[in-house]
């Protein structure tokens, strides 16, 4: 009996916690207003499992929304548009901003005390305009080439997988790096445990073979395992470690390297 209520309360300990981890993420990485009726005991990387949910989902709603101005006759390019700008009030701009402050800072400091003050600086230089354009203009023009070029399910699953890949990897950063400051948003996410990086990998895994085919989820996953990496190397070399900004650019270098390649595979 006593083993019977132990397996219960175990139980009712994994969904409450799995619960909190997934309102810990739709709060941090949406706009979507959750009201927190619990005390939460877990900071954000020990639910770095569920990334790659919030990304799916993420990108389900994007790719919806996409849909839904095309539905409507809405010119492609004007509904590609439209919808980056729907991703952008979704997310609220969070990686955006870490991609415009990690060029400022990787960009235009002189040492790793320089360069950390740019990024955490609220103005934005033409390092930090010029990476968010660039990268705007890329990921706008994938979604035409997918739109156009394949069948609307194949560029929802695209846009879909772009989106769930490029915020599971960003998880190894903090996994396999350190801190460059004990400030900041980064300090108070904590660093991921093996188990939630097994079980993040597991999750889009799962997402990416039912979404695209064996070869293109694969070359997708490494893919974006390079994009993270080169980030992540680069903020070593320049600032010694990461900070959340580099997250946030990692994620955007990701994202749309992967949208570049599934608008171009062929398939």
């Amino acid at each position: 009996f006593r083993l019977l209520m132990l397996d219960k309360m175990c139980s009712k300990i994994r969904f409450f916690q799995c619960r909190e981890d997934i309102l810990i993420t739709t709060a941090f990485f949406t706009r979507i207003p959750i009201n927190f009726t619990t005390k939460h005991n877990r900071v954000l990387m020990q639910a770095c499992w569920c990334f790659p949910v919030i990304g799916a989902a993420i990108g389900l709603l994007g790719s919806t929304f996409l849909y839904l101005l095309l539905a409507i006759h809405i010119p492609i390019p004007m509904s590609a548009i439209i919808t980056i700008g729907f991703f952008i009030i979704l997310t609220g701009a969070l990686h955006e901003d870490g991609l415009a402050d990690t060029a400022d800072g990787l960009g235009g400091g002189a040492d790793k005390k320089s360069r950390i003050e740019k990024m955490r600086d609220s103005k934005i230089g033409s390092y930090g305009v010029l990476a968010i354009v660039l990268l705007t203009l890329i990921k706008v023009n994938a979604i035409i080439t997918l739109v156009t070029g394949k069948p609307f399910e194949i560029a929802m699953f695209s846009i879909i997988c772009a989106h769930s890949i490029s915020r599971f990897g960003i998880i190894f950063i903090p996994y396999f790096s350190s801190l460059a400051s004990d400030e900041g948003l980064a300090w108070f996410a904590g660093k991921p445990k093996s188990i939630g990086v097994i079980g993040s990998f597991l999750i889009t895994s799962i997402f990416i073979l039912l979404l695209l085919p064996p070869d293109q989820a694969l070359l997708s996953t490494i893919l974006a395992m390079v994009s993270v990496g080169t980030v992540g190397l680069l903020a070593t070399r320049k600032i010694k470690g990461y900070t959340g900004d580099i997250l946030g650019a990692a994620q955007q270098v990701s994202e749309t390297t992967i949208l570049v390649y599934l608008a171009s595979a062929s398939g």
